[in-house]
């Protein structure tokens, strides 16, 4: 786990989960980006990721394991005894969401960011296939993913940066994977069990990893007094990575402060 201050008066803690197969590193245009906008940051690699392990890369127990890591980085996040906001992005969003359906979570607002509800019927289809012989097979053994960097982001700066970083995951366990699709289905099931929070819900129509259909059901079912939505229509899973980021941030940003102005803080900081 990691902490990037603000230089200017904060007035608040972001806390970033990660996506599948990725890493803290991928998001230092965001962390740099509001810490800007007068934010703590508090991120770190999820377990089987990024610098987290080499032994066990691709790999986890048990879906706890992610829980337990982010409600770590949320305990301190809490000890700046500043607003508290949690950003999920795909698998991240999972874990927020499957967390908020277990634990009272003192946060001022909670952002997912295209959430992995469930997987697109192509990718579903296909690992099906592969899990269908889970019983027989060591839990440590792993297999690709084969998710092309280019259905995840149209940038071509972050395609080819992507594929020269050392730090992705590209196989996993099949015990990684029955434990996402475990959790997947728990939680779609437990909508009505999430406590009350704001929520910034963004995804688009032309994700080509998430179940978008899972994401709007979840829009649907979820109970909060406040829930905007955003749909991005042409953009692709990674939205904070696409050429139209920059927006994508505003909204991030507009939400968060629009928080900050209900509850009384004053957030209209000089850029």
């Amino acid at each position: 786990m990691w902490k990037w201050e603000t230089e200017k008066n904060p007035k608040g803690v972001v806390v970033i989960i990660h996506n599948i197969l990725e890493h803290h590193g991928r998001y230092a245009w965001i962390i740099t980006r509001l810490r800007r906008d007068g934010y703590h940051v508090v991120m770190g690699d999820l377990p089987g990721q990024g610098q987290t392990s080499r032994v066990n890369k691709g790999h986890i127990d048990n879906f706890n394991q992610y829980q337990e890591t982010v409600l770590e980085w949320i305990e301190f996040a809490e000890e700046y005894h500043l607003p508290v906001f949690l950003l999920g992005v795909g698998l991240g969003g999972l874990i927020a969401t499957s967390l908020l359906e277990e634990v009272n979570l003192r946060l001022e607002g909670l952002i997912l960011i295209s959430p992995l509800y469930g997987f697109q019927n192509s990718v579903n289809t296909r690992k099906n296939f592969l899990a269908s012989g889970l019983s027989s097979i060591s839990k440590d053994a792993k297999f690709d993913m084969n998710i092309p960097i280019e259905d995840l982001t149209q940038d071509e700066t972050v395609i080819k940066d992507t594929k020269t970083d050392a730090l992705m995951v590209h196989k996993v366990s099949f015990n990684w994977y029955k434990s996402i699709i475990e959790e997947m289905k728990s939680t779609m099931e437990n909508i009505s069990k999430m406590k009350n929070v704001p929520i910034l819900l963004m995804y688009s129509d032309a994700d080509k990893l998430a179940d978008v259909d899972q994401i709007k059901a979840f829009k649907d079912e979820v109970v909060t007094d406040e829930l905007y939505v955003k749909n991005w229509k042409t953009l692709y899973h990674e939205l904070q990575n696409e050429p139209e980021r920059d927006n994508v941030l505003y909204y991030i940003e507009s939400f968060m402060n629009n928080r900050l102005n209900y509850v009384g803080l004053v957030t209209n900081d000089k850029k």
